[in-house]
């Protein structure tokens, strides 16, 4: 298939890798950009674990002060791909989620005492979901650090913009809601907005697909990480 990809570098790349080694064709057009923050001020005390639900915050945590002490707590991500993400990275206990926000608070209330400490949220400025709010019934504190933002892309890139209006994109990825939504503004600057029609999207989860506006062909994988992309990317193959 001929797909094109919306993720923001460098998960792009990675993303790529993975799909041309099972005989995809991979057209990049990343809709949000990643923004480094000036690193934060992280004080040791009171931290006893620490979340990601991103993996760009685990890049961008490699540039933190701190990185030898923060690697040596508990770490929590939201996925598998994060969660290797962070094992990569140094981190030397890393529990996934496996899900999104809502799984990896679950997570942590099950696994993290609050005597231990306050848990230290590494993530972008923009963020899907309220960890915090989500485990203050648990009695848990939540210190958010952020590390990066996003901010959206206004064109298309001139391949992906060449393959859309010759209707040649087989399939659309889309990770999250800002991507989507940077994408239906770019396809509109584009004058391409009537190709979202008939165009096929597979979007992370049905927040991601909400801002599709005129697409009619949306499938939304079956959990919300990148193998549920892949799952629901293979059930529209058409060859098989």
């Amino acid at each position: 298939m001929r797909l094109l990809l919306t993720r923001p570098e460098p998960q792009a790349a990675q993303t790529r890798r993975r799909l041309e080694a099972v005989g995809h064709t991979v057209i990049s057009s990343p809709m949000l950009a990643l923004v480094q923050e000036p690193p934060p001020a992280i004080a040791h005390e009171g931290i006893g674990a620490v979340a990601f639900t991103s993996r760009a915050a685990v890049d961008a945590a490699a540039g933190l002060p701190s990185l030898p002490f923060l690697r040596a707590l508990p770490a929590f991500a939201v996925g598998d791909a994060t969660a290797k993400a962070a094992g990569r990275a140094g981190f030397a206990e890393v529990v996934s989620a496996g899900g999104d926000v809502g799984d990896l608070a679950r997570l942590i209330a099950l696994r993290h005492r609050p005597e231990r400490g306050m848990v230290l949220h590494l993530a972008g400025r923009d963020r899907a979901g309220d960890l915090a709010g989500l485990l203050a019934p648990a009695g848990i504190a939540v210190h958010v650090a952020v590390l990066y933002r996003s901010e959206p892309v206004a064109e298309l890139s001139l391949e992906a913009a060449a393959a859309l209006a010759a209707g040649s994109v087989d399939a659309a990825l889309v990770y999250s809601p800002r991507t989507a939504a940077a994408f239906v503004a770019a396809l509109g600057r584009a004058g391409l907005a009537e190709r979202l029609s008939d165009l096929p999207v597979i979007a992370i989860s049905a927040a991601a697909a909400a801002p599709l506006d005129g697409a009619s062909r949306v499938a939304i994988a079956p959990q919300p990480d990148e193998a549920g992309m892949f799952a629901a990317l293979a059930g529209n193959d058409p060859r098989g």
